[in-house]
């Protein structure tokens, strides 16, 4: 499989002030693409943590690394930087950077200031990724063996570039269907349908099998089945015939129904 990693850089990220919802967004939509996400990685907007951090990333040689925060305006608005530094590779004004920041501000009747000049410095020989949900672009660059999107840590600025450049271009690159299944387990708890849950991980070694508690007003275990490739309808039909047969032999007072997304 095409391999992955995340890593979303922000002090407000490790002191609990903001929740990481960009890592469960891009770990999702990878996923979906039939690509195996191997790490989330959070770090703090400092020059040599981040940059140890995409060191150890780049050195893992996963194909596509995701780098989300610090593209701003702000003195800790450090990605650029990061990825110079880690790469080697120059940091200097992007004249279509440039242009489409300007365009941004004109629209709110304000002037470029040095601030916001910042952010059209980016990564020479990147490619240059519009964000139409805010002022600062993304970039693509590839370094050895591993292409890497930086994005905005703003989450609807991330996901407006996600979808209409990154999403588009993995999916022309990548062809893997995935195929998946969920169930809901009633009146149960987790324990008991773990022995039937190992089993059928056994029987179908490449398939994807996770249980999950449900808190709150949703009640019962969420079973999810996942399968990566051309046999996936087959395997997740297969695999789950055999789940919910053992589960009703087993544990009758069990109630397994299929669910939608």
């Amino acid at each position: 499989m095409v391999t992955a990693e995340i890593v979303c850089l922000g002090n407000e990220l490790l002191m609990g002030i903001t929740v990481n919802t960009n890592a469960t967004y891009l770990g999702e939509q990878l996923t979906r693409l039939g690509i195996e996400v191997r790490r989330i990685t959070s770090v703090r907007d400092d020059l040599e943590q981040a940059s140890e951090c995409i060191k150890e990333v780049i050195e893992r040689e996963p194909e596509i690394l995701i780098v989300t925060g610090g593209l701003g305006p702000t003195y800790d608005d450090i990605q650029m930087e990061v990825i110079s530094k880690v790469t080697g590779k120059r940091l200097i004004e992007n004249k279509e950077a440039l242009e489409l920041i300007k365009e941004h501000y004109e629209k709110y009747g304000l002037e470029m200031s040095e601030e916001r000049r910042k952010m059209a410095m980016i990564l020479e020989g990147g490619k240059i990724l519009n964000n139409s949900a805010g002022a600062a672009p993304g970039c693509l660059i590839k370094y050895k063996k591993t292409e890497i999107f930086c994005l905005p840590g703003v989450p609807t600025e991330m996901k407006s570039i996600y979808t209409s450049a990154i999403h588009p271009y993995l999916s022309s690159k990548i062809k893997i269907p995935i195929t998946e299944c969920k169930m809901l387990a009633e009146k149960c708890r987790e324990s008991e349908i773990a022995p039937y849950i190992n089993q059928t991980k056994k029987k179908f070694k490449e398939l994807y099998v996770k249980s999950h508690p449900q808190f709150g007003e949703r009640k019962g275990i969420t079973i999810h089945l996942s399968y990566a490739g051309e046999k996936g309808e087959k395997i997740v039909e297969e695999a789950k015939r055999f789940l919910i047969e053992n589960i009703k032999e087993n544990q009758p007072k069990i109630r397994i129904t299929e669910i939608g997304e």
